[in-house]
């Protein structure tokens, strides 16, 4: 949808090299975490704090950490509660994040034992949206897991793992996650007081056919997007963007 094809890091064969399980069990986390991680694609960190391919967050490039882990050049501490928010001493050992930043990051927690991804912070409209493809996980953590872990457990909303995943592209479906430029993607649930600028966006996107993919060129919508943008509102340009793929 807006992604640069360079962008995406596909693992080699045998999966990165740089995530290894001394790396992985310095941050205190298992063989799983350590076999999981070495075999995603990731996205490339173009510094900045950029790309924003989740509201308010980045996803996390555990390949990148791993490599400044083995060398020595991480803090993991840091990384930990980066990824894992301020509540990172009570998750355990066979759940890693997903997600990094700064203090408006929305952590994602994927739980290798039980297969399910928690989102703390998951926003009501879309924990009790009834249009949702997949439904959520209406269990009790208070029945299986310490108070502390129940905490954060029961926070927002959880599904499982090919169900989040079902549900975030829903939201870029619907235009409930907007991508702003390659770099940046916004969320209606943080701009609630800004209608009109959310459905400017909302617009481009169907003029350019959004969500048929036989109809929607992405490069030719970006280009639109930052054109008008420019035109109305420009302090929402990412000006250090070249669009060229």
């Amino acid at each position: 949808m807006y992604l640069k094809e360079s962008d995406i890091l596909e693992p080699p064969e045998g999966g990165w090299p740089s995530v290894t399980p001394s790396a992985i069990q310095q941050l205190g986390k298992t063989n799983e975490v350590a076999a999981l991680l070495r075999h995603l694609p990731y996205i490339r960190n173009l510094g900045n704090g950029k790309p924003l391919t989740f509201p308010c967050s980045q996803f996390e490039n555990w390949e990148e950490s791993c490599m400044s882990i083995n060398q020595g050049r991480l803090e993991l501490e840091g990384i930990k509660e980066c990824s894992e928010g301020h509540g990172a001493n009570d998750v355990p050992p066979h759940v890693i994040g997903l997600t990094s930043g700064g203090r408006i990051n929305y952590p994602l927690l994927l739980d290798t034992e039980l297969g399910v991804i928690y989102w703390p912070e998951c926003p009501g409209d879309i924990q009790l949206d009834s249009n949702a493809p997949c439904e959520r996980v209406w269990d009790d953590p208070y029945e299986y897991a310490s108070m502390s872990e129940a905490e954060w457990r029961a926070e927002g909303a959880y599904w499982s793992i090919p169900d989040f995943f079902e549900i975030i592209k829903d939201q870029f479906r619907r235009l409930l996650f907007i991508p702003i430029s390659t770099g940046t993607v916004i969320d209606v649930y943080n701009y609630r007081d800004s209608p009109q600028f959310i459905q400017f966006l909302q617009e481009i996107y169907r003029e350019h056919g959004w969500p048929d993919l036989e109809k929607y060129n992405k490069l030719e919508c970006l280009k639109d997007i930052q054109k008008r943008l420019t035109e109305k509102y420009p302090e929402k340009v990412d000006y250090d963007e070249a669009l060229n793929e």
